[in-house]
């Protein structure tokens, strides 16, 4: 912690504060847990990331009545936010029969935001002047085809040029509609707290796809629900009253293959291979997606081919039985 921001805590709780780093985000924010006289605060330093969308889209959510963590304390030109400590349990965190009474509350959660966050409620808000199209879906997929097929896999051009088709093909099919989206709405992304959910991590909100925060939810890389995952997005289909499976399987193939492109960015960035061990995972859940969506075997398939057949950096030849891919050299 800098001298800066430790005088500026200094002055905004006592001098017998303690404080201990919390680790996890990849964002480049600094957490800190703050011990005072009064309890426990979690201290943000934002650092060259600009905190006031953070800020707009916090007051956005609260104002609408979702739950989220009470600022004490802010600094916005510095990027510095004092706000409430909500614990360490997330989603991610609690047994098998919790998450799944609380998986239904997250679905509900999505719901209620895509319902009172309407574009006249964002007007004002950078949530409302953001949203995804198939170009920014496909950028993110070029990430992926960098970082993962070509660096980390030594796939060769002729073949990355036939995956791109097929992916720019994915994401021009992908639902047209927009709606308010938290974009990054999974288990490690949901904090439990009095056996509630509270979210984090949603100053990247835009619109977007109405499937988009569901398949985050239900096709976490983190944390797989099983089977149970097809039935919760149908469920959550019949309460929009608008939606079908394509829709699902389609939005859910963008976010999967984009999350295995941020894993591996990551990877290389650090080189902490506990990036690398949420990769298999996420290519297993590709083939739920060609059977639902037959428009999406083409892609899977020479997805699949590919793993197969190419092994660099490291061997994903595995994917189908293992979660832990093996590391060759770096």
């Amino acid at each position: 912690m800098s001298p800066e921001l430790a005088s500026w805590l200094r002055g905004r709780t006592d001098d017998s504060v303690t404080v201990k780093r919390l680790h996890g985000d990849v964002s480049g924010r600094l957490f800190w847990r703050v011990f005072t006289g009064n309890g426990t605060h979690v201290l943000m330093d934002s650092g060259k990331i600009p905190v006031w969308p953070w800020i707009d889209i916090h007051e956005l959510l609260r104002a609408n009545g979702f739950r989220v963590p009470a600022i004490r304390e802010i600094d916005t030109r510095r990027g510095w936010v004092l706000q409430e400590d909500l614990g360490s349990r997330r989603l991610l965190d609690v047994d098998d029969g919790q998450y799944m009474k609380l998986l239904d509350e997250a679905s509900d959660i999505i719901v209620a935001m895509q319902r009172r966050l309407d574009g006249r409620t964002c007007a004002d808000s950078i949530a409302g002047r953001r949203s995804f199209t198939p170009a920014f879906f496909m950028a993110e997929l070029e990430n992926t085809l960098e970082t993962l097929f070509f660096r980390l896999l030594g796939v060769p051009m002729n073949e990355l040029l036939e995956l791109q088709r097929e992916m720019r093909t994915l994401c021009e099919s992908i639902d047209p509609s927009s709606v308010f989206v938290h974009r990054d709405f999974h288990s490690s992304n949901l904090m439990v707290v009095d056996g509630r959910l509270v979210m984090v991590d949603w100053q990247d909100a835009r619109f977007g796809p109405p499937a988009y925060d569901i398949v985050s939810l239900v096709r976490d890389s983190y944390r797989d629900p099983g089977h149970v995952w097809e039935d919760r997005a149908r469920k959550f289909t019949l309460a929009k009253g608008n939606m079908n499976m394509f829709q699902i399987a389609r939005t859910a193939c963008q976010r999967s293959l984009k999350a295995t492109g941020t894993f591996s960015f990551h990877y290389r960035k650090t080189g902490d291979t506990r990036y690398l061990g949420y990769i298999p995972r996420t290519l297993r859940y590709l083939a739920d997606y060609a059977r639902i969506c037959p428009q999406l075997d083409g892609l899977v398939r020479k997805t699949y081919r590919t793993l197969d057949k190419y092994h660099g950096e490291i061997d994903l030849r595995d994917f189908r039985s293992a979660n832990i891919p093996e590391v060759r050299s770096r």
